[in-house]
């Protein structure tokens, strides 16, 4: 049997693993344009690097539900950000020694493990969420961007401070692993399963069928088009603004204070669910970072980066933690489904970077964002499928 924490330890918990994975992620993209530099890389090729993260991550996703029931959420956290925190501080070496193909391995490195933590984050953030009486999904999420926004602070000033890339890379891979093994400690005990030849077949079978089911495609398809929304905005935006004749410190900046929108909304998410619902949610939220994102792409015409910037925030806000709370609603299922999502989740970060990057070299980088503008739109028209299942 499981022993289960209180709720708001739990909560607690599940909401320091979104914070620490995400203060390493937003370290990682906020230096982008001095890692790009350093490797003396061209757009194209930046983009293909980019993707090296989440790769490892699609790498982790395969293993993620079964290694979860097998060993549990403690385990998988402690070793995860132990072997991520030495990944990005080797990292920081490599990549001001100039070395792309060390650096390329050492972001696989890391993107696995963080893969199978996001997928213990939301698997345990479910758990909390059908435990609670109220929407707490959003908030969970909002962890991550409070993690985003301080990292991406701590990054703008020491950038701004002439603070060396490998001095920012050591001080967050240590702030993230202490708090991990505090949030991991803090999970619910878990008692591994037997692992008889019929369980792993039956959880095998179960994880192929949900990718059958057209409604948790759908769905997936939601939470798809959100994050591939916040990958393009976080691997190129600071570039984009770069290129414009912003200062490296101005787009480090700004990428935080799209982070604080996104977090804000996130905390009062919950709120905002309960009034509207899951599925006017996700409408309103295609919409909205639709516009902010067709604003940004116009910017060489509107000189309005910012407002595109806030707008897209505001979209972006509560997309994703919609797609996990919906895939989440029956628990027997929630554990497959939840995996499929982590897999969606970077099979977009895998694609946004180099495609994306790609497109630029053609149209420019500003036009290229054109292709999540695109997946918006269609969100918009699938918004309905996230509505609670009776």
């Amino acid at each position: 049997m499981t022993k289960t924490p209180r709720l708001s330890l739990w909560f607690a918990a599940t909401a320091v693993i979104f914070f620490a994975r995400a203060a390493i992620f937003s370290t990682w993209q906020s230096r982008g344009p001095e890692v790009q530099e350093l490797l003396h890389l061209d757009k194209p090729a930046m983009g293909w690097l980019v993707m090296l993260y989440p790769v490892g991550g699609l790498i982790g996703v395969f293993f993620a539900s079964e290694l979860t029931r097998r060993f549990g959420s403690k385990v998988l956290t402690v070793s995860g950000f132990a072997v991520t925190a030495v990944g990005m501080a080797a990292l920081g070496f490599s990549v001001t020694a100039g070395n792309v193909w060390l650096s390329a391995l050492l972001l696989v490195i890391m993107g696995l493990p963080m893969a199978i933590s996001d997928f213990v984050g939301n698997f345990e953030g479910a758990g909390v969420n059908r435990a609670s009486p109220r929407s707490l999904m959003p908030a969970i999420h909002g962890a991550f961007g409070a993690g985003m926004v301080l990292a991406s602070w701590v990054a703008s000033a020491f950038i701004a401070g002439h603070v060396s890339l490998i001095t920012n890379y050591l001080i967050i891979a240590a702030a993230a692993l202490l708090p991990s093994i505090w949030a991991a400690l803090n999970f619910p005990d878990h008692k591994p399963t037997p692992n008889t030849v019929a369980q792993r077949r039956e959880h095998a079978r179960l994880g192929r069928a949900v990718w059958r089911e057209k409604h948790t495609v759908a769905i997936a398809l939601i939470g798809f088009t959100f994050i591939l929304g916040e990958i393009s905005f976080g691997t190129w935006m600071p570039i984009a603004l770069t290129s414009s004749g912003f200062a490296p410190a101005v787009a480090a900046a700004a990428f935080g204070v799209f982070w604080i929108v996104i977090t804000l909304l996130r905390f009062v998410g919950g709120a905002i669910v309960d009034k509207l619902g899951r599925a006017r949610v996700v409408l309103f939220s295609s919409l909205i970072n639709a516009s902010g994102v067709a604003v940004f792409m116009l910017d060489p015409v509107l000189h309005l980066p910012f407002l595109g910037i806030a707008l897209w925030a505001i979209g972006l806000a509560l997309g994703a933690p919609m797609a996990v709370t919906a895939l989440s609603d029956d628990p027997a299922k929630a554990a497959a489904r939840v995996n499929m999502f982590i897999t969606v989740v970077y099979l977009a970060s895998c694609t946004a970077g180099p495609t994306l990057g790609f497109v630029s070299k053609f149209t420019g980088l500003y036009f290229a964002f054109v292709i999540p503008l695109a997946f918006l739109i269609a969100s918009a028209f699938l918004s309905h499928t996230t509505k609670p299942q009776n």
